[in-house]
């Protein structure tokens, strides 16, 4: 009887492990409904807990997918299981149903959807999702239809800049320092202006910061806040930078599978929520700027005549590389992004 129970005792502990690493304790199903649910599972291949951005793909999306189908639909996250590198390829074949996919990560790959990345090609954080929604989630559904992909969320990330624990006034200054980028492109642009950088998971720039592993990194100021790096930052910089884009992605064989009017209830409320996100995230960003600063950071004036000079260097040595790789569907998207209006 013992053994019995040890085995017993071992098998739900094996069920709970396993619910936890497909993204905590699954919702339990009606069972009066249980027949008539589909279980979709969420590739969410980065994480920055306390985030907006967090808070909308993990949490929203699945209740708000949830109600809109009546139950019929459980979209259940699996935080950190699939890779940037493998969520499209998992997606074409059906293992997960939904995914996440930062543009920056996959930029060596996919270059176009990553044009938001060049720096100074948007210096109007409320520019970013209207830009991102109505201008550049096209070119990605172009690219993504004859993958069976469907990229229907754009959860933006508002507000990209430099932060340094030393002053940077000047172009000269990005240089000596030791950088941890979020994107390809910003790399390039540090590396062209004299610094040097450090590959790193995000997750680990607080304890690089503290050791002064690092000097400095960009990032976006709600992922900056979030992670709690406002506590171990003295500066932000305000000159032309990049921002990247995170879409949540739905895998056309998992939409062909459901009932009809379940099908037009998904892609509805998928709808609503890309419209809806992007004032959100705005407004997001100018509290944590302003949270920012009530902790002591200092944002630093950044002036005409050097933005200038980081411009020039930034068409050099990221723009026109980009547009080498991009070609004509390069030159229109940047056309299309420069020429904007609301």
């Amino acid at each position: 009887m013992k053994d019995i129970n040890k085995r017993k005792r071992g098998f739900l502990a094996a069920i709970s492990a396993t619910a936890i690493a497909f993204g905590g304790l699954w919702p339990l199903a009606n069972p009066a409904h249980a027949a008539d649910q589909t279980v979709w599972r969420l590739g969410h291949t980065l994480t920055v807990p306390g985030s907006l951005y967090e808070k909308i793909i993990t949490e929203e999306i699945p209740a708000r997918i949830l109600k809109a189908t009546d139950g019929k639909v459980v979209v259940r996250p699996m935080i950190g299981v699939i890779s940037t590198d493998d969520v499209v390829n998992a997606l074409r074949r059906d293992r997960i149903q939904m995914g996440s996919l930062t543009v920056a990560y996959s930029a060596a790959t996919y270059p176009l959807w990553a044009v938001l990345n060049l720096p100074g090609l948007v210096n109007d954080p409320a520019l970013i999702a209207p830009i991102s929604r109505e201008v550049v989630l096209p070119e990605v559904a172009e690219d993504m239809k004859p993958m069976g992909i469907r990229p229907a969320v754009v959860v933006s990330w508002d507000g990209g800049a430099y932060f340094s624990n030393k002053p940077i006034n000047k172009v000269e200054e990005f240089g000596h320092l030791q950088w941890r980028t979020h994107a390809p492109m910003l790399s390039q642009i540090i590396v062209a202006m004299g610094g040097a950088t450090v590959g790193m998971p995000f997750g680990e720039l607080m304890p690089s910061l503290e050791r002064r592993l690092v000097d400095a990194y960009t990032t976006t100021f709600p992922a900056m806040y979030a992670a709690g790096l406002a506590k171990v930052t003295k500066y932000a910089i305000p000159a032309p930078n990049g921002t990247s884009l995170a879409l949540v992605m739905v895998g056309e064989q998992a939409l062909a599978k459901l009932p009809e009017s379940t099908r037009e209830q998904v892609i509805a409320e998928l709808d609503a929520i890309n419209n809806e996100v992007g004032a959100r995230l705005h407004d997001e960003y100018l509290q944590v700027v302003k949270q920012a600063q009530e902790q002591g950071m200092e944002m630093l004036a950044f002036p005409d005549e050097e933005t200038d000079k980081l411009m020039t260097i930034a068409k050099e040595s990221v723009w026109q590389p980009w547009l080498k790789e991009t070609g004509s569907r390069g030159e229109a998207l940047l056309e299309k992004i420069q020429t904007y209006k609301q």
